[in-house]
Formats: C-alpha cells, structure tokens, sequence
C-alpha cells in the first residue's frame, strides 16, 4: 500500500522528496489535501483487491466538481465493487487487424512499413497469438531481432506458442501473478483444464463433474457440489483466466475455452506442482514408469500400450485418452495399464472404441467418473464400481442401428450414481426386492439425477418410483400404440426439470393423456411427435416451463393455431426446427416473457405471426434456412435483434441427433 501512495503521490508536480519519511496515514493525509477542490483525474492500473480500492478512494474527496478515477483489473468482481452503478468496459481480445497492426509498429516502428513479402506470414503470426496483446508484445520483440526474411518468420509462425513460453519474464510471468492471487480451491480447478487440448471447446457439465469426482471442492450449506462447481467456473471467467464460448439462453455456461498463453501457463504450473502432466507421446509403459508420482495425466495423441504389468501408482487420480489405444500386449495383459492406478478418480477414454467392454476396469473401486466407447454391452460386474458418480457409456453400433441396450440388473446397486450418460436407447428392468426379516426392501437408484436414453418400456411405475431424485430424463425409442400409456408414469417423477423424449420410425407419438402431467417440467425437447392442438394447449397450461424445442415434430393439419386463452407464461425460450407447419397464428399474449425464438429449417412456414415481434420481453429472432418474407424483418420493436442464416450447422442426421440428446 506505501508504494501506492507513493506512486500516487509521484505524480503531484512539486511534491518530490518531501514525502520518503511519511507514514501510510500521512501520504494519504497529504495526497487528500492537494487534491481538495480541484478537478482531477486519476488513473489505477491493475487494482487486485476491494481492499485495496477502499484504501486508494478514501484518499480522493468527491467535491461533485467532475472529478473522475479510472480503474482497470482481471477481477470482475473488484471492478462492480468500486461502483455497482456504473457499467463495465469488459475488455476483448483485438481483431486480426489491430493484431497485426501492432505486431507491425512493435517490430518495424510507427514509421515504417512492413516488407510486402512478410506481410501474409506477418498476419499469421498475429492470428496465433489469439489476439492477446501480451503475446503479440512478447512475439514481436523476438521478431524484432531476427534477420527480415521469410524463412526465419516463418519458423516463427509455427511456435509461436514456444516463443512465448521462452520469455516467461515477459508474459508467463505477468499471467501468473493472476494464478498466484487465486483462492486454493480454484487453483486446481484451473489448472485441470489443461488436460484438454489446444483450442478444444470444453463443454462444462464435463469440467464440472471431473472437478466433482476428483474432490476438489467442497458442499456449501444448501448448494449442491454441482453448484459450487458452477461459481467456481464463473469465478475464473470473471478473473478472466477462461473463455466463455457459448452460454444457455438464462446465462448458464454451456461452453468455455481456454487461450493458449493460460493454458501453457497452467501446464507449466501443473507440472512444477507434480499436479499433470500432459503429452503426446506414444509409448507410455517406460514414460508412466518415470513419472509415477504425478496426480494426472492426459494423452493427447493415439498412445502404444505393450506389458505395463509392472506399473503401479498409488497417487495418479486421473488419466485423459483423446486418441486411439494401440494394444500389443497379450490378451490376459491388455488392458493392465488401467488396473495398475488403484486409486485412480476419473478415466476417460475419449475416442478408443473397445470391441467388448474391458473388465479390468471394474476393478478401480475408487472410480467416480468414467467416459467409455464399447460395441459391447455393460458386464454385470460394473456394479462393483459402487463410488462410480457419472458414467458415459458410448455404444455407436446399436446407436446407428437403432437397437436397444439391456442394461444389467445389479445396476440398481450403484447406489452413489448421479449420472448414467448412454448414447443408444436403454432398457432398465425394475430393481430386485430383498428380503429382509418380514418385509421387502426394493433397491433404488436414489441419487440418480440424470438418465439417457430409456425406452418406453422401461417407464413404468415399479421403475420411477425408485427414481424419486431425477431432474433430467432422456427417452429415446420407436413410438409405438402403448407408449403413451407408459408415458403416464412420468407424474411420480416429482422433482422432474428436463424431459427429452425422441421418437424415431414411421409412427408418430401422441402427447395425448400425459404431456398435462409434467408440472415440474422446465425445460421439454420434443422430436418425432404428433401434436395436437388440444396437446398443444395442455403445454401452455405447465407452471414452470422455460425451455420449448419442437424437433422435426408433425402439428395436427400442419397449423398452430393459439387461443387467447392459451398462455405460456413463463416460457422464455421456443425453438421450432424442421415441423410439418404451413400457418401458425398467435400472438403476444400467448408468449408474454419470451426472450428468444428460433425458427430452423422452417420450409414450409409461410410467414411468422405479425404480433409476435410486439412481444415486450423478445430480444433475439433466429431464423435458420428458413424462407420466411423478408419484409417481416424490420417490423416490431426496435431493440429486436432479428439475425437470418443461409447453413445449418447441424445439417447431418447424425449432428441433429446429437444436438437434441446433448
């Protein structure tokens, strides 16, 4: 704080060497006293701390006179602190042209034009260095001395990443004083991001419950560790050490990021604290054998697994796969790679595809999180994984022949279980009853909060009612004439938030008898379904429904027509993709908090209801290879951000299955 004020006090003209000997109280005491009644302006670069803020303002009175300080810092928080009234200048990244622009005046000066013949390898440089002005600071005073030829530019260009990291001074160093001032429980939070790779969208229900399983945070009264989880992530996006790429319309993040310099600064610190070591290298038997004592490891390319039966950790707790695993070991050896980490947390082998699934990993009792591709089916022996929190089981064979997965019964004793993540329909029997002195005891899947993909068959009473803590549910499976009446079971489903239920197959499902019931329901995905007008009104009528997206769904003669008596009270969020829809007829009373719309490939659509843009709460209008009239853009009110795209990303069947189970 002295050299602050100091600092501070260094820019008053007339006051230098009076003030060497003064207490903190007296430079603040004198810096208040020259300041009074005048108009001043004062700039703090770099503020850490709301104390630190507090210290600095009481030294500058507020005469009303203009006077103005100007602050800047990482921290989000600090900056709302010092005036939760004024708004924030969030600072971005620089576009490619003022990257270039000044990698350009640091290595030429302001003066001098750069050489016709390194200015497209010049901008590539720029490109790379993620618009981050300290990267491109640190890459052109390397630059700088070079002789001014392509060749050596464009050796550049190609490590960039290591130029930076070899003047750590420069630029690690400053990034890691925002390391350095993290809480403890966010430092390996931060750190375990990089074990994904370079420039990966990392979507955030996975770093969420990989920072579950591992322990590193801890329950607050009345929050879930989920919840926790996602303050923390909020956390290190306000300190600016993440990137947000994508967020849920309510502001949740869906997605994030993390720029290159961050991420080589938190490898960097993750492999001085022993905490990761990431790689790309392809025998790992010898490689794991010397560094047995890190706590994780992420494999970024497809890795070489011979006889590890000598291996063994009691400290690894995590272990990322992103490639293939190329098995040269015998049969009875094969999968000893695994086994030899007893007390690993989290496995996650992204991309292998196993022909059966590998037992040896049962036998990892302390697994809470595993991510797995078989064409086999789940052995009955996964039960004994009675820690396991999340399993991801990716069956692609049966998910592209439609076919069902039978799930083993002993799963119902995986009692600690609080997600079961399947990318093919399911079938899951009703749980056994033991017997226990004169009465029957039904095991239960009582944590269980996520399920994906059942089929109908599995709805049934004996089965919900040992689900009695799930908040999200995935049906997926052929319609067929009893799936309704299964569908009715859905109402002991109490605490029931998000409903998915895709049908695939000629027949269509009919929300008749059921869909009235999902009271609890926020959000609801619908694909493969008939709707009927008198269904349609049985939606509106759902207290809490936020989130409605109809997926290629067939409406009762192709129009949706809505009553005034038809309100959507609190839905904020309507997506209509690929409908049988010709005339839709409604109006601002039938969505009166809609916040967005997203029309996708509404061919047949002839035009959106006029009185829809007068919706008061709408702010964006999404219309996706759609061929509505364009003269409906401009109508309604001003603040409406209409936006019109001629592709759809998710064009294949495969990336719109995908987006509707995600």
């Amino acid at each position: 704080m002295r050299r602050l004020l100091l600092s501070l006090v260094c820019c008053i003209p007339g006051m230098a060497d009076k003030f060497l000997e003064k207490t903190e109280d007296e430079l603040a005491e004198l810096l208040y006293g020259r300041v009074k009644d005048r108009r001043y302006l004062i700039v703090v670069d770099d503020i850490w701390s709301t104390k630190v803020w507090d210290n600095v303002t009481r030294c500058f009175p507020d005469d009303n006179n203009g006077s103005r300080i100007i602050l800047t810092g990482r921290l989000k928080d600090v900056a709302t602190y010092a005036n939760p009234d004024s708004p924030l200048h969030e600072m971005g990244v620089l576009s490619l042209d003022d990257s270039w622009k000044l990698l350009s005046i640091k290595v030429f000066g302001a003066n001098d034009l750069c050489p016709s013949e390194l200015e497209v390898i010049g901008k590539q440089i720029a490109e790379k260095c993620g618009g981050l002005p300290l990267a491109i600071l640190v890459v052109a005073g390397h630059l700088s001395k070079l002789a001014r030829r392509s060749e050596s530019w464009i050796i550049v260009a190609k490590t960039v990443s290591s130029v930076v990291a070899n003047d750590p001074d420069k630029c690690l160093g400053v990034l890691g004083m925002s390391y350095n001032y993290l809480p403890n429980h966010l430092k390996p939070c931060f750190l375990s991001i990089g074990a994904f790779p370079e420039d990966f969208e990392i979507k955030a229900r996975t770093l969420i419950q990989v920072w579950v399983a591992e322990g590193f945070l801890k329950a607050e009264r009345l929050k879930s560790l989920e919840k926790v989880a996602e303050e923390c992530l909020e956390d290190l996006s306000s300190r600016n050490l993440i990137m947000i790429r994508k967020r849920r319309f309510n502001g949740e993040i869906r997605s994030c990021g993390i720029h290159d310099l961050l991420r080589d600064l938190s490898l960097r610190e993750a492999q001085k604290e022993k905490f990761l070591h990431v790689t790309s290298i392809r025998y790992v038997s010898n490689f794991l054998a010397q560094r047995h004592e890190r706590r994780g490891f992420s494999f970024l390319s497809d890795i070489s697994l011979d006889d590890s039966s000598e291996l063994s950790s009691q400290v690894v707790r995590l272990m990322f796969f992103w490639g293939k695993l190329l098995i040269h070991a015998p049969p009875h050896r094969q999968i000893s790679l695994f086994t030899s980490f007893k007390l690993i947390r989290v496995l996650a082998i992204f991309s292998h595809l196993f022909s059966s699934f590998p037992v040896e990993i049962t036998q990892l009792i302390h697994l809470r999180y595993l991510w797995i591709r078989s064409n086999g089916n789940l052995p009955a022996s996964v039960s004994q994984l009675y820690n396991l929190q999340t399993l991801v089981f990716q069956q692609p064979e049966l998910y592209y022949m439609y076919k069902t997965l039978i799930l083993p019964r002993e799963i119902w004793n995986m009692t600690q279980l609080r997600r079961l993540r399947l990318l093919s329909g399911n079938y899951l029997s009703k749980p056994k009853r033991t017997d226990e002195g004169a009465t029957d005891t039904v095991l239960g899947l009582r944590n269980l909060e996520e399920l994906s993909h059942l089929c109908f068959a599995s709805c049934t009473a004996e089965v919900f009612s040992c689900l009695p803590n799930i908040r999200k549910l995935g049906i997926l499976d052929a319609a067929s004439d009893d799936a309704s009446e299964y569908l009715k079971n859905l109402v002991l489903l109490g605490k029931l938030e998000t409903l998915k239920c895709v049908c695939y197959g000629q027949k269509r499902l009919s929300l008749s008898n059921w869909c009235a019931s999902l009271t609890s329901v926020k959000r609801l995905i619908l694909s493969g379904c008939l709707l009927l007008s008198e269904d349609m009104a049985n939606l509106a009528t759902l207290p809490n429904l936020e989130v409605l997206k109809l997926r290629d769904n067939e409406f009762e003669g192709q129009a949706w027509t809505l009553s005034d008596e038809d309100e959507f009270n609190q839905l904020k969020f309507l997506l209509l993709a690929e409908p049988r829809l010709v005339n839709w007829e409604a109006g601002s009373v039938n969505f009166p908090t809609l916040q967005k719309l997203v029309l996708r490939k509404c061919i047949r659509l002839e035009e959106v209801p006029n009185d829809i843009v007068e919706i008061c709460t709408l702010e964006v209008i999404e219309l996706i290879c759609c061929s509505i009239r364009e003269e409906q853009e401009s109508m309604g009110n001003s603040c409406l951000d209409v936006r019109a795209y001629a592709n759809d990303e998710s064009s294949s069947l495969f990336d719109f299955w995908r987006a509707v189970l995600d």
